[in-house]
């Protein structure tokens, strides 16, 4: 096995999105959206707390590759379902207060998306989760679009505060938790090399798969192996594709990544068999030159198979950078040779 932990972890530094600028400037877009709300919903609306989700807040957030930066923030009105039994009557009252100057604001089926424009293009975008408290002391989302039957018009019961605490605590040792978050990096990297447009797999479906199948990898040196890591995860989630059977047109491949908290709805549900059928080919890809990678006695040549699944923020180095290392054998937890 050649020695590329290095390159992996400079992978992992090109593509973090950590405490940097833009990560201030989404705060401060954050902050100032959460002021614009408080200062214009008016009297009639309940108030409100917020709080950070989403990749943001469980510190898996990768660089976009279109620099659309993103950050999910909560909304918790102090009200249950009853004042606004259409949860689209909320959405909307959020949208108004935020869509000023410079923004443009959606109202999306899962939250109300505000983007900052810049050239005409969307330079950074917030996205907000209005939750309502429920009688029973749970939290509510409000779901639906302005164009939504009423039946898609929903209050769906959700707890993405222990999503996010169970994301952050899947591993008590430090150095196990950062292998984790960069190996879930760099397959969220790899998502957005390998997908164009529609049937992309979740970046949260991809996290929470995490939590379920990655193993941490140190080998027989106790230093951390995340070729291998990767390689182990890879294999574990093509490991749960099954076939469902469907009385109109037959056997569907799935495979199902159940949400960990309330409503444990299936992550992977709403991918038709056309896309199932190209994330499982598009992973085997990842397995394959993974596998060569390994089997590779030079780092050069074993980044060049990485760099075509990864992009190029993945590096190659030059010949002369690397003498001809090779590891020894490392004994897998996993599925890998």
């Amino acid at each position: 096995m050649p020695a590329v932990q290095r390159q992996f972890e400079d992978f992992h530094s090109a593509i973090c999105f950590d405490e940097d600028d833009e990560k201030a400037t989404l705060r401060e877009k954050r902050d100032t959206i959460v002021k614009a709300l408080r200062d214009r919903l008016g009297n009639d609306v309940p108030s409100f707390v917020n709080f950070n989700q989403g990749s943001y807040s469980m510190h898996t957030g990768v660089v976009p590759l279109d620099g659309n930066f993103d950050i999910d923030v909560g909304l918790i009105f102090d009200s249950n379902q009853d004042k606004y039994p259409d949860p689209v009557a909320l959405k909307k009252k959020v949208r108004d207060a935020a869509n000023t100057n410079f923004r443009t604001v959606l109202i999306r089926r899962p939250c109300v998306t505000v983007n900052y424009m810049s050239s005409g293009e969307i330079a950074y975008h917030v996205d907000l989760a209005i939750y309502t408290k429920g009688d029973d002391g749970k939290l509510y989302l409000a779901k639906g679009k302005e164009n939504s039957a009423v039946e898609h018009r929903i209050w769906e019961v959700s707890d993405p505060k222990e999503l996010t605490k169970r994301v952050c605590g899947a591993f008590e040792a430090p150095y196990k938790l950062a292998q984790y978050r960069r190996c879930i990096r760099y397959l969220k990297r790899w998502r957005q090399v390998q997908f164009q447009g529609a049937g992309a797999p979740l970046s949260i479906a991809l996290t929470v798969a995490a939590l379920y199948w990655f193993k941490p990898n140190f080998g027989m040196s106790g230093k951390p192996v995340d070729l291998l890591a990767m390689l182990d995860w890879v294999n574990a989630m093509l490991g749960q594709f099954t076939y469902d059977h469907h009385p109109d047109d037959g056997m569907h491949l799935r495979m199902k990544v159940a949400l960990p908290v309330e409503p444990y709805s299936d992550l992977m549900a709403k991918r038709t068999a056309a896309q199932m059928k190209n994330f499982k080919e598009k992973l085997e890809s990842l397995r394959d030159a993974l596998q060569m990678a390994y089997d590779e006695d030079l780092p050069e040549d074993a980044c060049k198979h990485l760099k075509k699944q990864f992009g190029d923020d993945f590096k190659v180095p030059e010949k002369s950078e690397t003498a001809k290392v090779v590891l020894p054998a490392v004994i897998s937890t996993g599925n890998s040779a």
